[in-house]
């Protein structure tokens, strides 16, 4: 059985496996770790770990170097839990002490002890207003994205760009939905039996070309379905990524028995039509007898590029 572990680093990383517990997904495994002990003790996981720092159960006070220490000094603690791993994401928010110093060590001692696991960074960056927490986020993820296969980048500032006047609760809930979508599309790809299927080979094969992700999900129904499954996947205003000359991509689909073959290729081709011409695809299909004239989508694609932080690319 396929096995995928979601590690929340942080308080931020502890928001977001919190949430996904609640939404009990099946096959994944949850560990939290935090250098806070009020907040780790609020969170949900199956497993919960405190890091130790010199302030011990009080944070890492904003220095990275102190949540790099503690993670090393967990470090057996944390990879007793993990057997056999298929798959490891590392849930962070950058700029802070504990998620940004800790998480690129958890990267590369996981990549030592698990060779053949894919490790996935899903990390935020912090508002602009936020001035010394942006330098500690670029050194952060500059470290971080040499130890994971790949990495999701989620940009705070995005939040103010097109929800000015949003809850800052829902706000942060559609920041955590990024992550929690991307889990669950690899656990409905690779768990529920297909038409056509993506099995873990491929992707894993995928993912393991490094360079930042977009996982998304859409979806369409009705006359417009076509489009409108389109355009929900490609327009996530949290993922300002461009894909032209990217690497690779997976587009699975899941849907309603009307859907024409002819429908199902123009999916595939609106959606991958900016990968490399030496790209690798790979379409999966799975028809679903109690959806209604409808398209769900799951993209994978490897090697997008964003200039939506420090004015850089990653790719």
């Amino acid at each position: 059985m396929m096995k995928i572990y979601v590690i929340g680093v942080g308080d931020a990383g502890l928001n977001i496996i919190s949430r996904m517990k609640l939404r009990k997904i099946d096959n994944v495994k949850t560990i939290g770790l935090g250098s806070s002990y009020n907040s780790l003790m609020g969170a949900l996981a199956d497993y919960k770990i405190l890091l130790p720092t010199d302030m011990t159960g009080h944070g890492a006070g904003g220095k990275p170097e102190l949540g790099e220490r503690a993670m090393m000094i967990a470090k057996d603690r944390v990879l007793s839990i993990i057997q056999d791993p298929d798959f490891i994401f590392i849930v962070a928010g950058m700029g802070g002490g504990t998620g940004t110093g800790a998480s690129p060590a958890l990267a590369k001692m996981l990549s030592d002890k698990f060779p053949s696991a894919i490790i996935i960074g899903a990390v935020t960056y912090p508002f602009r207003f936020e001035r010394a927490r942006l330098r500690i986020a670029s050194a952060g993820i500059e470290k971080l994205i040499k130890h994971v296969h790949t990495l999701i980048l989620i940009d705070n500032n995005k939040l103010l760009d097109y929800y000015p006047n949003i809850s800052i609760t829902k706000a942060f809930e559609m920041v955590d939905n990024v992550v929690i979508g991307a889990v669950t599309g690899l656990v409905s790809v690779l768990v529920e039996d297909s038409l056509i299927n993506v099995d873990l080979a491929d992707l894993k094969a995928l993912l393991s070309k490094g360079g930042l992700v977009m996982i998304a999900n859409g979806s369409g129904s009705g006359a417009d379905r076509v489009k409108r499954a389109i355009q929900s996947t490609i327009s996530h205003p949290l993922l300002d990524v461009e894909y032209e000359g990217a690497k690779g991509a997976i587009v699975h689909l899941t849907i309603s028995q009307d859907v024409q073959l002819g429908e199902v290729i123009e999916v595939a081709n609106q959606l991958t039509k900016g990968i490399a011409e030496m790209g690798e695809v790979k379409m999966g299909v799975r028809v679903d007898e109690k959806a209604r004239e409808s398209i769900e989508v799951t993209l994978f694609v490897v090697g997008v590029k964003s200039r939506q932080l420090f004015g850089e690319q990653y790719d």
